[in-house]
């Protein structure tokens, strides 16, 4: 888990967090991605990712994201696949009183026993930083 202060208003910064279709902009590790947006700020992401490439490691799988536009989250929470048994992500804003606005994330999952717990932690702490920044610099665009 963790967050970036952006420069931008919490309707910017909502924008690129759910601009689920961009994702792959933000998250390197992303090999394949597709959205279906369904009614009332719900949408099915299905997507494979690449937990390692020395060891040929992937996830696949199919999250639901729900949107809480009142509590400034969206929540993205496995529904199946392989890769983790449990996996549920979350991203919240928070506007500052100079216009710009904290963007949080957290995340809690639990791998399949193949992927060795310290491999992925390591891909977790990596790319979280980048995913905000990236993010970050979305926002700050719109």
């Amino acid at each position: 888990s963790g967050g970036v202060p952006i420069a931008a208003p919490a309707a910017d910064v909502w924008r690129a967090v759910t601009s689920y279709e961009r994702f792959p902009d933000f998250i390197p590790s992303i090999i394949s991605h597709d959205v279906r947006r369904g009614g009332a700020g719900r949408a099915v992401i299905d997507q494979v990712s690449q937990l390692s490439r020395r060891l040929n490691m992937r996830s696949q799988m199919t999250l639901e994201a729900v949107e809480s536009p009142d509590a400034r989250s969206v929540t993205l929470r496995r529904v199946s696949g392989h890769g983790f048994l449990e996996f549920e992500g979350q991203y919240s804003l928070s506007p500052r009183p100079d216009g710009s606005t904290y963007l949080g994330y957290s995340v809690e999952l639990v791998p399949c026993p193949i992927f060795p717990l310290p491999l992925v932690e390591q891909k977790i702490r990596k790319e979280v930083p980048k995913m905000l920044a990236a993010m970050s610099r979305y926002a700050r665009r719109l």
